[in-house]
């Protein structure tokens, strides 16, 4: 099948939407000026650089999340993992700006640590974050924003304090109202320019995922 331009501009669009998967979701919270806090989450967002560590989240249309930002500068992103998916969803749901996603939802809160937007207490990671820069796209803003401070839950760490995928179950957006949980991962190390020349492929070194994600060791080939 061949889309374009010229092609129903539905057809077109969700072809695009539904091929780049899985994204991972922003579950944004803030807080209004007058202290209101709010709840949304969004699938476009995506890290841009990573010293120093930056994200983006595109909004389209009017935003409670947007105008947050504007007034205090901040904001959190929650990941989605696990168990909470349906929750996220349930917070997707169009309410007046004077409702508190969360407190509508008995979802517990944390006071920021370096912002002063909350971040979900539940949350197996949450990322702390101060807007950049805003730039307008057609049909959408983008917010660019750095990280200055992330908390992660002690429970979804290895012996060597980094996040394992295994516990940590991260949930990403699919194509409509499709997710997917990541429950396995596997290794391919980059191989050296010499290999490479050699005629040598990653997944040979890799040895065909045979590091797969179930208590197997594996030598970094790096």
């Amino acid at each position: 099948m061949y889309l374009d331009m010229s092609s129903d501009r539905v057809d077109f669009t969700w072809m695009i939407k539904n091929a780049v998967v899985p994204r991972p979701i922003a579950w944004v919270s803030t807080v209004s000026a007058t202290g209101v806090g709010n709840l949304a989450p969004y699938s476009y967002f995506a890290l841009v650089t990573m010293d120093p560590p930056m994200l983006m989240v595109s909004f389209t249309g009017r935003k409670d999340t947007l105008d947050n930002i504007r007034e205090t500068g901040d904001f959190v992103v929650n990941l989605v993992t696990e168990g909470s998916a349906g929750t996220q969803t349930d917070t997707a749901a169009v309410v007046p700006p004077e409702i508190d996603e969360a407190e509508l939802l008995g979802l517990r809160t944390v006071a920021g640590t370096a912002v002063r937007a909350p971040r979900l207490a539940g949350a197996k990671a949450a990322l702390e974050c101060r807007a950049v820069e805003e730039k307008a796209m057609p049909g959408t803003t983008l917010v660019f924003a750095e990280v200055v401070a992330i908390h992660v839950d002690d429970g979804v760490l290895d012996e060597r304090g980094r996040i394992d995928i295994a516990a940590y179950r991260p949930v990403g957006r699919l194509g409509g109202a499709l997710y997917t949980t990541v429950a396995e991962s596997y290794r391919i190390p980059v191989p050296a320019a010499a290999d490479v020349l050699a005629g040598k492929r990653s997944v040979e070194l890799a040895g065909s995922h045979a590091d797969r994600t179930t208590g197997v060791p594996v030598t970094d080939l790096r």
